[in-house]
């Protein structure tokens, strides 16, 4: 399975819900990943919502079982039935990306409206999406920004890109440079790669902040090895505008950002953008 923590949950539930969550998550854990959704298919039977919505997870991720878009949209509709927000959010994206199910805006506008007026940021991030893009809505630039924000301001990376990409071109608010520069850096402090190479342009036009080559260098160099190798070619642009000890300053700015940004305490893998 993609992810265990949202498993977490379920001990919250009733005793018998416990035991299989524990069943469950012990043989995930010695790597028996069939007796393991078998207990977690047991709790989505009995009509439990958030092992539904986990179950559809794992039938997505493809670990454990085949990846079955089908099977995953019958377990989300499930969920979402019982107005869970992240499964309406989650079989909105199905939706709008007509996986698993026929493609249809209409129907992912609404169940991300339904989730986003829950406080799903998943939901409010793609609702904001469909404004911007007039996909299942009416354009509304305005309505676009409401619901970015409300997911920016729930930490969501991409949401907190995106709006930085409304207010540097002033979609529906004013242009705004210094409050672009703010979402951007938001979100490459969770490792967004859009917002990162964004960065390094700001940096190096000075917008909304002071010129600074060694920042934009670090920010690029920072993308190239978070896998952007589009981004080497300005960064090589900038290291030839350097002294060798700004150049030198400049490279371990990135070395800090990496370490900062992709690598946890001990870890010593490459840095790799969040997905």
């Amino acid at each position: 399975m993609k992810k265990i923590a949202p498993l977490i949950m379920l001990m919250l539930l009733s005793g018998g819900v416990r035991a299989d969550f524990y069943e469950g998550l012990e043989a995930y854990q010695r790597g028996d990943h069939l007796t393991a959704l078998k207990a977690w298919r047991s709790l989505a039977i009995q009509g439990n919502a958030s092992a539904q919505y986990d179950l559809a997870l794992v039938y997505l991720s493809g670990q454990g079982l085949e990846i079955d878009p089908v099977k995953a949209a019958y377990w989300l509709r499930k969920s979402a039935a019982q107005k869970l927000p992240r499964a309406q959010a989650m079989l909105g994206t199905l939706h709008e990306q007509g996986l698993g199910v026929a493609q249809n805006y209409l129907t992912a506008a609404s169940l991300y409206h339904q989730a986003a007026q829950e406080g799903d940021p998943l939901g409010q991030y793609r609702l904001g999406i469909l404004y911007k893009d007039g996909k299942g809505v009416s354009r509304d630039a305005s309505q676009a920004v409401l619901w970015l924000r409300h997911a920016a301001e729930r930490g969501l990376a991409p949401a907190q890109h995106q709006l930085g990409v409304m207010y540097y071109n002033g979609i529906g608010v004013p242009r705004r440079f210094r409050e672009a520069l703010k979402w951007h850096t938001k979100a490459a402090e969770q490792g967004n790669l859009n917002a990162i190479i964004t960065l390094g342009l700001m940096y190096f036009k000075g917008e909304g902040v002071d010129k600074n080559y060694e920042e934009a260098y670090s920010w690029w160099s920072a993308a190239v090895s978070a896998g952007d190798e589009q981004s080497a070619k300005a960064r090589d642009a900038v290291a030839a505008m350097l002294s060798a000890a700004q150049l030198e300053n400049a490279k371990r700015m990135a070395d800090a950002k990496l370490t900062r940004i992709f690598l946890q305490p001990g870890d010593s893998s490459d840095g790799k953008p969040n997905s």
